[in-house]
C-alpha cells in the first residue's frame, strides 16, 4: 500500500517543497517517519485474533470498556437514573398533559446525559407518543459515544419494532467502539431474543469484528439435568376379556354379571435426560450474508459446523482482513499527513517572503 500512495502524496510534497522554498529531502523524510508510525498511536481498531479451539472468544473491544457498558446497563435497570425518567414521565408527559408542559418535559429530558439515563430513557418511555421517541432519539444521537451506545441498546433490547428500527438508523457508521462493547454484551446474554437482534444489528452496520461471536451462537446446546422421569411414552394394543363373573339371582332366575379386564402388550419409554439443540437460523443469514464475497471460499457451504467456520475464520477470512485494516490505516495515515500539510499557510501568498528564502 505504501507503494502506491507514495508516489501520489510525493508530488503533493515536492509542491509544497517549491513553494517553502525548502529542500524536499527533508519533507520527504518526515512523511516516511509519519507514514511508518506504529498504526495503534492512530486510534486504529483493535488487532484482529484468531477464534481459539477452546476458551473465550476474541473480545470486540477493550476489556475495560466492556465492562463500563455492562455496568451502565445494570444501572439503566435498577439505578436511580430510571426513577428520576419516571418521575419527569408523570409530571410532564403523560398521555393528558399537552403544549407547554410536554415542552417543558422534553426540555428536561435534553438535559440529562448520566449514562444510565440515556440508556434508560427508551425503556421507561416506551408508552410514549411520537414527539417523545423522536426526541429522545435526536438526544441519543447529539449525546456523544454513551449516546450511540444507548441507541445500539435500544436496538437490540426495546421490546417495541419502531423503537428499535429508529435507533438502528440513527447509529453513525462505522460502528464507535462503544457500539461494538454494546454488541458484544448482547451476543454474551443467555436470551435468544437478545442474540438474535445482536446479529440483526451487527450485519446492519456491517460490523466484522463481530464474526467471530456470530459464529459461536449460530446454535446452541443447552443440558438440563432433572431427577426423576422427564416424560414416558407408552406404545401397544389393550386386549379386553372377562377375568370374573358375578352371580346375580332372582325369583326363579339366575344369571351372571361379566368383569372385564384388560391386558396391554407393547412397551414403555421413560425418558430420563433430554438434550436440545437451538438453531439461531437469524444468526446464520446474517453470518453468510457478512462474510459472502469476503474470501474466495462460499461460506454457505459451511453450514452450522462451530469447526469448519473457525477454521475458515483463521486460515481464510483473518490474512485477508489484516491486509485490508493495515492498508486502510495507511490511506488514513497519508491522507491526514496531506490535510495537515494543506492546512498551513502558503508562504507564496505572503508579499514579504521569496521563493529564495531559506528558513532561519
Amino acid at each position: 500500500m505504501q507503494e502506491v500512495l507514495m508516489p501520489l502524496i510525493a508530488r503533493e510534497i515536492r509542491l509544497r517543497a517549491r513553494a517553502l522554498g525548502r529542500s524536499t529531502m527533508v519533507l520527504f523524510g518526515a512523511f516516511t517517519l509519519f507514514i511508518t508510525a506504529p498504526l495503534h498511536a492512530t486510534g486504529s481498531p483493535p488487532p484482529l485474533r484468531p477464534i481459539p479451539s477452546a476458551g473465550p472468544l476474541p473480545m470486540m473491544v477493550d476489556p475495560a470498556l466492556a465492562e463500563e457498558i455492562r455496568s451502565v446497563i445494570r444501572s439503566a435497570r435498577l439505578g436511580p437514573q430510571r426513577r428520576a425518567l419516571q418521575k419527569i414521565d408523570r409530571r410532564y408527559l403523560g398521555v393528558t398533559h399537552r403544549g407547554e408542559t410536554r415542552a417543558a418535559g422534553l426540555r428536561a429530558l435534553s438535559t440529562l446525559d448520566a449514562p444510565a439515563a440515556l440508556f434508560a430513557m427508551p425503556k421507561v418511555f416506551a408508552r410514549g407518543q411520537d414527539d417523545v421517541r423522536s426526541a429522545i432519539i435526536e438526544h441519543l444521537v447529539t449525546s456523544g459515544d454513551m449516546g450511540q451506545a444507548a441507541l445500539a441498546w435500544t436496538a437490540i433490547d426495546h421490546p417495541d419494532p419502531r423503537w428499535r428500527s429508529e435507533a438502528a438508523a440513527a447509529i453513525r457508521r462505522p460502528a464507535s467502539s462503544h457500539v461494538l462493547a454494546v454488541l458484544q454484551a448482547g451476543f454474551r446474554g443467555s436470551d435468544d431474543g437478545m442474540i438474535e437482534s445482536s446479529a440483526r444489528l451487527a450485519g446492519a452496520l456491517d460490523a466484522r469484528l463481530a464474526i467471530p461471536h456470530l459464529i459461536a451462537t449460530q446454535y446452541a446446546g443447552e443440558r438440563r439435568l432433572r431427577k426423576g422421569d422427564q416424560a414416558w411414552i407408552a406404545i401397544g394394543t389393550q386386549r379386553s376379556y372377562v377375568q370374573n363373573l358375578i352371580p346375580v339371582t332372582g325369583d326363579g332366575s339366575g344369571g351372571f354379571r361379566p368383569v372385564p379386564g384388560i391386558i396391554n402388550e407393547g412397551f414403555v419409554m421413560r425418558v430420563t435426560e433430554a438434550f436440545a439443540v437451538i438453531y439461531r437460523t437469524e444468526v446464520h443469514r446474517v453470518l453468510v450474508d457478512m462474510t459472502a464475497g469476503t474470501t474466495p471460499v462460499d461460506t454457505s457451504a459451511l453450514g452450522w459446523s462451530l469447526g469448519r467456520w473457525r477454521d475458515w475464520y483463521n486460515a481464510e477470512y483473518l490474512p485477508i482482513a489484516e491486509k485490508r485494516a493495515q492498508e486502510v490505516a495507511e490511506a488514513d495515515l497519508a491522507r491526514k499527513f496531506v490535510d495537515r500539510e494543506r492546512a498551513r499557510p502558503d508562504p507564496a501568498s505572503n508579499p514579504t517572503s521569496t521563493g529564495d528564502d531559506e528558513p532561519g
